[in-house]
């Protein structure tokens, strides 16, 4: 493959641009679950977090509203906090990979560059405002707006119809190997994402111009 076939790249949020650890919202939410059981972090992680019946996943693909999805928590959980100070619990979890947002920077001058991540409203608001490279971006393609979670197949062929080229010229970077694969699937270019420095050497061999060391 030519480097300069590539003319779109799709990234995905999580553990790749921002680092983060759902786990840490388990452990700050159990010192206020009355019910017993959910008084061990990892029976809320599970319960929230479970990548199939995971009660994050409605939230995620926009079925309920931010305050009907805390009132689902709070009356399961039975939570003694009031939704102000759920929010800053649920939200700070994330850092920014500086090496990542380089990356970014530099491919912005030259391609077209769209964010394909799974996420939910409040994540999402309290991203926009504490990591500005995340308003680099041409488009963002969010679950809870499209109403699909990757690896469902639509939520990719969303970012298809927005980078209205051919799939082969589209390349995908995410975190998680099942979604490069469906992007593969679909005729993309994927790079199943590691550390910031791999993604440089990867893009090297498949985009023009990439950064040459971080």
């Amino acid at each position: 493959m030519s480097p300069s076939n590539i003319e779109v790249i799709l990234f995905d949020l999580g553990n790749v641009i921002l680092p983060f650890n759902h786990f840490q919202i388990a452990e700050k939410l159990s010192p206020f679950a009355q019910r017993k059981e959910f008084q061990d972090p990892n029976r809320i992680f599970s319960y929230l977090f479970d990548f199939e019946k995971g009660a994050v996943n409605g939230y995620e693909v926009g079925r309920v509203s931010s305050p009907e999805f805390f009132q689902s928590l709070k009356e399961f959980l039975q939570l003694s906090l009031p939704f102000e100070e759920f929010i800053p619990i649920w939200n700070d979890i994330f850092l920014e990979n500086q090496e990542v947002s380089k990356i970014i920077l530099d491919q912005k001058r030259r391609l077209k560059l769209g964010l394909l991540s799974n996420t939910n409203p409040l994540h999402f608001d309290y991203i926009l405002s504490k990591f500005p490279i995340i308003r680099i971006f041409d488009k963002w393609i969010l679950s809870f707006e499209v109403g699909f979670k990757k690896p469902a197949i639509e939520i990719f062929q969303k970012a298809m119809e927005w980078a209205s080229v051919e799939p082969r010229e589209i390349l995908f970077i995410d975190d998680i190997e099942k979604h490069v694969e469906v992007a593969i699937y679909l005729g993309m270019h994927g790079i199943h994402f590691i550390s910031a420095e791999q993604l440089n050497n990867e893009l090297g061999k498949k985009v023009k111009l990439a950064l040459p060391n971080i």
